[in-house]
């Protein structure tokens, strides 16, 4: 097999045209009078496929950011041609141009098909393509089985292919590939779930990984995921079978796929924990009608440990559910320990508090709070309730809190900033068992690739984790609310007293976990102050998703800064 890059120079970068007289009125249908091998130089058709079926197709992908976004232009950026037998997949990165005077990068490999379309999974049908005298489809080669075996072939061989001036398509496999029988039947499927990437299953064994949107850097996800494999002993996230990099002297290496082991599960941790609060109310409604004043109450983010607390509201929860919510604890732990534990190896070496760590996040925070300020602004009128009452109160406060941002002090913090998860949540979990299963090292969504790089206290991670806590318990309150059998009021207050519960036997297992371990988080007093700025910095964040995309869950939130405030005033 031979593959080839096609250089820059020889790449058709042709911008949005408002009127293309000479195209297809057909916009399901290309012609080209090129073979597939040569399809890139007729200019004709691809400013077709930039201008008509680019922007038809691509509005209807999950994976694809721009849907909302007012396009400028697509444009080829760069375009590998990875031949295979007599064909070939165009790996194709696109640069979506926006009016908002940013761009952003994708992924999309391409495969010219003469299978009948109806044949064909509609997710992949970008549009009718006919090449000389063959008429077929145009699709996205992930769906093409064929493509799909190719990519795993390369990635057991770990065959590399040079495209010439210092330019290499890098085909990794993992340690758990080692003695995998090349020549054993392969069979694949694309996973159907919408999702951000798109992933690809082969033989139920591996969940190859495909990332949408590129990045001027490897994905933190790679890199954190083979880390864990190949150099510690870690054993609860996906096992590291392969990767996909392309690789340039001088430049930037772009990942293009992670391959894992696939995880036999029960579900995610968000699930798991929800049914778990379900039951929660509906012991208080049999048993506790008239007196659920009396449930045992629990200071928040106190640490204790399951002996220290009343036997009612052990009950209550149910003593499996709290000892999880411990091996939930300790795995989180135990992650950041190993992220931690290669002193030799600069990326995952943990580092002290600087003053530019103290700016970046300063600036980071305060920027997401004035566009939270601006959308409270706007969005106000259309809450209702106490939702509405609390925003006015963020909006009060807005003092108090840039106090609370900007007094972040690196020179009072002893303990030391590591890499983390930085997207941390339940539905980054899966249930196996009695254990549980962390996935997802991507980061945060809304972060740039160098801020998901960035070292930070693990306690963020911790936060994250509380903030999904606190999500899983308000939206068992909302559920309830429809049955009209409690009033608001006790509902989060019953629901208080559970996520109160739960956050001290997180933190009572973390920090135990953490100190044993000689994970360097500081004294109590640091870890109190670190834990609550980042569940401001959480809340802070959440609230911008609520107001945009579910204004009447904005309230949680909101709760969980008002708390915040209150807890900050008192110290």
């Amino acid at each position: 097999m031979d593959s080839q890059e096609i250089s820059n120079s020889e790449i058709t970068e042709i911008k949005t045209k408002k009127d293309n007289k000479n195209s297809d009125s057909n916009e399901n249908l290309i012609t080209s009078s090129k073979a597939w091998l040569k399809f890139f130089d007729d200019k004709d058709a691809i400013s077709i496929l930039l201008n008509k079926s680019l922007p038809t197709y691509l509005p209807k992908c999950r994976w694809f950011g721009g849907k909302s976004k007012k396009i400028k232009y697509f444009k080829v950026q760069y375009n590998i041609a990875f031949t295979f037998g007599n064909t070939c997949v165009y790996m194709m990165i696109l640069e979506a141009s926006y009016v908002a005077a940013y761009s952003e990068s994708y992924f999309l490999p391409l495969f010219f098909t003469e299978e009948e379309p109806r044949k064909i999974d509609k997710k992949a049908i970008i549009c009718s393509l006919q090449i000389g005298d063959k008429v077929g489809t145009l699709i996205d080669a992930l769906y093409d089985e064929e493509c799909r075996g190719q990519i795993f072939k390369h990635i057991v061989k770990q065959k590399d292919i040079n495209l010439g001036e210092g330019s290499t398509l890098k085909f990794e496999k993992g340690s758990i590939l080692k003695d995998f029988d090349s020549k054993e039947g392969l069979n694949s499927y694309v996973l159907k779930a919408d999702q951000s990437n798109t992933s690809v299953i082969y033989n139920d064994r591996f969940f190859l990984k495909i990332y949408r949107n590129l990045f001027r850097d490897t994905n933190p996800d790679y890199e954190t995921t083979r880390f864990l494999t190949e150099n510690t002993k870690f054993k609860n996230s996906p096992t590291y079978a392969g990767s996909i990099t392309w690789v340039r002297e001088k430049f930037f290496d772009v990942s293009f796929g992670l391959m894992q082991e696939k995880v036999q599960n029960e579900g995610d941790a968000w699930k798991y924990l929800n049914e778990k609060i379900k039951i929660y109310f509906e012991k208080i409604k049999e048993f506790h009608q008239t007196d659920w004043q009396e449930i045992p109450d629990v200071p928040l983010y106190q640490p204790r440990s399951i002996r220290e607390l009343e036997p009612e509201i052990v009950d209550l929860i149910g003593y499996d559910t709290l000892k999880s919510i411990e091996k939930l604890a300790q795995r989180t732990a135990e992650m950041h320990i190993a992220i931690s534990s290669d002193k030799s190896n600069f990326t995952f070496l943990p580092v002290l508090y600087n003053q530019d760590y103290s700016v970046w996040l300063k600036n980071r925070l305060m920027y997401q709070f004035d566009r939270r300020l601006d959308l409270i602004d706007k969005n106000i009128e259309e809450l209702e309730g106490l939702s509405k009452e609390y925003a006015q109160r963020f909006a009060d406060n807005k003092e108090n809190i840039i106090n609370i941002i900007l007094n972040f002090d690196e020179s009072s913090l002893i303990s030391k900033r590591v890499r983390i998860h930085g997207d941390y949540h339940l539905g980054q979990v899966l249930k196996r068992g009695d254990d549980f299963i962390i996935l997802d090292f991507e980061g945060e969504p809304e972060s740039t690739i160098r801020d998901r790089k960035v070292k930070q206290p693990p306690l963020k991670d911790v936060a994250g984790m509380l903030r999904s806590f606190h999500y899983a318990v308000y939206s068992n309150i909302f559920e309830q609310l429809e049955t009209g059998e409690w009033s608001y009021d006790t509902l989060q207050e019953v629901g208080r007293k559970y996520y109160n519960c739960i956050v001290a036997i997180f933190l009572n297992t973390y920090i135990k976990t953490a100190m044993e371990n000689s994970l360097d988080i500081g004294y109590m007093s640091e870890i109190d102050y670190l834990l609550k700025y980042h569940l401001l910095e959480k809340a802070i964040y959440e609230l911008g998703y609520e107001l945009n995309a579910r204004p009447a869950w904005a309230i949680i939130p909101l709760k969980g800064i008002m708390d915040l405030l209150d807890d900050f005033k008192k110290n």
